[in-house]
């Protein structure tokens, strides 16, 4: 008798702005391999009548088994940043990719953005909304994502995959979770050691 696997529940999170055909290739593409995605662009993610889709978001990042979060130039609400945080909090096994601009930009600015030499103390530094970055939040995005607040040998999750052109995004998206079976070992052992 064969058991069916469940389904593994992956949150897809990333800005829309700038990003719409990216976003739905990817989400198709996890799709196609296997997993269950959600995502409300895709137009996956369940959102009860009545209720904010924020609400709705975080719910979903709860539920899922793995997070991938991808960090583009563009800031938009704010939801995604929140949603970064809620998966980071709830220690989700995830995984990060980051749009070049994100990277050369936080390197660039990096020197008005703290006042201290290990970058743990944020200034009031904000930037102008340009065509290549809308807020410098989205820096404060990636900082996040590598846990740039801890020591480094304490990062569970702090590789972030950079990309400029969308085949590297979809290379890596291959690389990371073409393979099911093996992400649901990895799953299975991450749970063990929980």
């Amino acid at each position: 008798m064969t058991v069916k696997r469940k389904r593994i529940k992956i949150f897809v999170a990333s800005t829309v702005y700038n990003n719409r055909d990216t976003l739905l290739q990817i989400c198709a593409l996890l799709k196609n391999y296997g997993y269950n995605v959600i995502n409300s662009e895709y137009g996956t993610l369940y959102n009860p009548l009545g209720q904010h889709n924020a609400k709705a978001c975080l719910a979903a990042v709860k539920e899922c088994d793995i997070f991938l979060g991808i960090i583009n130039p563009f800031y938009s609400t704010g939801i995604t940043h929140e949603e970064f945080k809620a998966a980071i909090k709830l220690n989700k096994p995830r995984r990060f990719m980051v749009h070049s601009f994100v990277t050369f930009t936080r390197k660039l600015l990096e020197q008005f953005m703290y006042s201290d030499a290990k970058r743990t103390i944020r200034t009031k530094f904000k930037i102008h909304k340009t065509s290549v970055m809308d807020d410098i939040r989205v820096i404060d995005m990636y900082n996040e994502a590598i846990q740039q607040n801890l020591p480094y040998e304490q990062r569970t999750y702090h590789w972030v995959q950079e990309y400029f052109r969308i085949d590297e995004a979809f290379r890596y998206v291959e690389t990371v979770f073409s393979d099911i079976d093996k992400v649901n070992k990895e799953l299975i052992s991450i749970k063990k050691k929980k």
